[in-house]
């Protein structure tokens, strides 16, 4: 590569770990004189007010410098600074504004001087059209490195005639993607991605030309890593407060259940915005958690319910029986000494409490709006238990749709937004003082009926020949 133009300053450490290093913005460098603005003096580089305040960039200052294809490097060095720590990151980004669409060059440098030691360089198309445009230069293709003493930036590869005015602002170290506090490396077999996550510092996609040799594109993409590492039994994502680039929401949901609370709105099912979400799609297969409330214009929950019969329910929003089509909704209120689950009929029920349906009509998707997402409690009932992961029920008691109990053996299970009976001896149901005609508990039944395929998902309806899984065993269907 042919440099054609450069300026090049000395890096200034500000922040601290885990939080984006600002190397330079205009605004908060103490600067002895307008000119050169702490940066070298060839390009005659000038603090100068930001030209176009709105746009992505409103500071109020920025830096101002000519090129042409004499340019040339010269110093100002800083009166006090140190090395910055990349702190576990590999992405420097800045704010740049030219009027000709062109490559822009950064290049890393140990030691200060930048006689010996690593050149470190990566390039980015600049497509601004005379706007403000930032750019991430990504260095994870450039081998490890975590203390640069130099920093240049080539604004145009190529040569040309004349001269040019250029903008450059907001230099930044931008901080690694972490979860929960943790860099991707720290995640493994033996400690996965999973459960209510935390992300913090940028997550971002793109490609930067690794320049060190032959221009090689060096793509990433956070999100697609993130996915490839994560477990179906991630249940929500809070992105809120991140630094983005590019999003790529869709990795987020191994688990179709999985929550994301965000900054900005992003088309697809179940983003929070502002404590909105538009659109929330449920299933009884995979695990489901919501760790801060939130209104959602739709939900629309996959699952089956028994025509004319009782059902086991547990949901994050208050429900009516007349919305489940239902005849009645009834609650737990005690086990009396006689060992009979008494249940009390109710007009609706409230988020997060465990509850029965009778004389449901059959259907396999149920739909809701306008509902309040009330964040889930560590516990979701004593002796009449709701779950929203699935769990071993092995010598828990069942409800079959007849109201018949039915005592979970050792694969006995139970789907999420279902329940289960945690009493001991427990005998018969009862709703409203009528006790249901039970002649034998099984002890042998579980709690679960439904019908899996090989990979673990749900089947409904009519099954096709193939090997299932059923009351946890394989079943064979001719």
């Amino acid at each position: 590569m042919k440099k054609s133009t450069l300026v090049t300053l000395a890096m200034m450490a500000s922040a601290s770990c885990f939080a984006q290093t600002t190397l330079w913005d205009g605004e908060n460098t103490e600067i002895s004189n307008k000119d050169y603005a702490g940066f070298w003096s060839d390009g005659k580089p000038e603090l100068c007010d930001n030209p176009e305040t709105n746009g992505i960039n409103n500071s109020a200052h920025c830096l101002k410098f000519t090129i042409n294809k004499d340019s040339k490097v010269v110093k100002l060095p800083f009166r006090e600074w140190m090395k910055p720590s990349m702190n576990g990151s590999k992405r420097i980004s800045l704010m740049i504004k030219k009027n000709v669409n062109e490559n822009v060059c950064v290049e890393l440098s140990d030691p200060t001087d930048g006689s010996v030691g690593y050149w470190k360089k990566q390039v980015v198309w600049y497509s601004g059209d005379n706007k403000w445009q930032k750019l991430v230069f990504d260095f994870s293709s450039n081998g490890d490195f975590d203390n640069p003493g130099i920093m240049t930036i080539t604004a145009q590869t190529n040569d040309f005639e004349g001269e040019q005015t250029v903008y450059i602002d907001n230099i930044v170290i931008e901080d690694a993607p972490r979860i929960n506090g943790k860099l991707f490396s720290e995640y493994n077999a033996e400690n996965p991605i999973t459960g209510d996550l935390k992300l913090t510092g940028a997550w971002m996609k793109g490609a930067s030309l690794n320049a060190d040799a032959d221009w090689k594109e060096n793509t990433y993409n956070d999100f697609e890593y993130f996915n490839s590492h994560a477990t179906d039994g991630v249940t929500s994502v809070d992105m809120r407060g991140t630094v983005t680039k590019d999003v790529d929401v869709a990795q987020f949901f191994k688990n179709p259940n999985t929550i994301v609370y965000a900054d900005a709105a992003y088309d697809h099912a179940n983003v929070v915005v502002n404590g909105t979400a538009t659109n929330i799609l449920l299933t009884d297969v995979n695990a489901f958690n919501a760790p801060y409330d939130f209104t959602a214009e739709s939900v629309k929950l996959t699952r089956s319910l028994q025509k004319n019969g009782i059902n086991s329910f547990v949901l994050p929003f208050e429900v009516s029986a007349n919305e489940l089509g239902a005849s009645k909704v009834a609650t737990y209120k005690s086990c009396d000494l006689g060992n009979v689950a008494n249940f009390e009929t109710v007009e609706s029920v409230v988020a997060n409490t465990p509850f029965l349906t009778t004389d449901a009509k059959e259907a396999s998707e149920l739909t809701f709006t306008n509902k309040v997402i009330v964040a889930t409690p560590e516990t979701l009932g004593t002796d009449f238990v709701g779950v929203y992961t699935r769990t071993n029920a092995e010598d828990k008691y069942g409800i079959d749709e007849k109201g018949n109990l039915h005592k979970g053996g050792a694969d006995a299970y139970v789907n999420p937004f279902h329940a289960y009976l945690n009493v001991e001896g427990v005998t018969s149901v009862a709703f409203d003082g009528s006790v249901t005609a039970i002649n034998n508990i099984a002890a042998d039944k579980v709690a679960n009926t439904a019908v899996y395929d090989l990979s673990g998902r749900r089947v409904n309806g009519k099954l096709q020949k193939g090997l299932y899984i059923m009351n946890g065993k394989k079943v064979v269907v001719k």
